[in-house]
């Protein structure tokens, strides 16, 4: 009988025992949180294979592979609930004398302007989109004075710095895949200046669906630009050294980067 084989007591009704096979001890609170933790890690991992198999290009392939790493570790730290929000409360202002006017510093020669310029790589990010501003685009590519966009004064910015000091200042772009392809359309335009300008692409990172934790994105071949996202400005030095550019300014004696966004002419 069906009751036999479950391991029902028929005879007193108020009394029920079942027995599926092995029993198992039933987990606590934390190990069954592990438990779903780890869940959720090999599910995505199954997944992001699947996209990189859509790759139509070995050389995409293993830059989204990368990208997917860094991913991971991310979405690691997302499950473990670890943040890393500045602790205010800890912040204390500098000592007296740590900052110095501007007024007070010597003025140095040329020759040592020039030497410090030639150790030097300006940075601007350049990921975001001009939406907050009304605008599409690359935010980059906005006229701000006279016609002339952030990338333009950033350029002209630079270009005299190495016309002033007979230097070679390189600029150095972090685009997103929401800017890299506009902008460069416009780069063929400053090639009579002096200035040597490089570009390199920030990461991809997928968005995940909220309850599934799993990517909305399936493929990487014409890739929905709504699947996916840049993941901010705390990716550069990740990205700035799997563009290779790192290695390349450091083997030419390079040794600091100035860090600004593309819409603060100021810096």
């Amino acid at each position: 009988m069906l009751g036999n084989h479950l391991g029902l007591d028929m005879q007193q009704g108020t009394h029920l025992n079942v027995a599926f096979g092995k029993q198992r001890k039933v987990s606590d609170s934390t190990e069954f949180k592990q438990l779903t933790k780890q869940d959720a890690k090999n599910e995505l991992a199954k997944e992001l294979e699947k996209i990189l198999n859509t790759a139509p290009s070995t050389v995409e392939k293993q830059r989204t592979a990368e990208e997917f790493r860094g991913f991971q570790r991310l979405f690691s730290q997302f499950l473990q609930g670890t943040s890393s929000t500045v602790q205010w409360d800890k912040i204390e202002p500098l000592p007296e004398g740590a900052v110095i006017s501007y007024s007070r510093l010597s003025e140095p020669e040329p020759r040592r302007i020039r030497e410090m310029l030639s150790k030097l790589v300006v940075v601007k990010l350049n990921g975001g989109l001009g939406t907050t501003m009304g605008c599409t685009g690359p935010k980059s590519l906005i006229p701000v004075r006279n016609e002339l966009t952030f990338l333009d004064l950033t350029v002209q910015q630079i270009e005299h710095l190495n016309k002033t000091y007979d230097a070679d200042v390189p600029l150095v772009l972090m685009n997103s895949f929401n800017t890299d392809e506009e902008t460069h359309k416009v780069l063929p335009k400053y090639r009579g200046l002096r200035i040597k300008i490089y570009t390199f692409n920030q990461s991809r990172y997928p968005r995940l669906n909220k309850e599934s934790l799993l990517p909305i994105g399936t493929t990487l071949k014409n890739p929905d630009p709504e699947a996916w996202y840049p993941p901010g400005h705390g990716d550069f030095y990740e990205s700035f050294f799997n563009s290779g550019l790192l290695e390349m300014f450091i083997s030419t004696g390079r040794e600091y980067c100035f860090v600004s966004n593309i819409d603060n002419l100021g810096a």
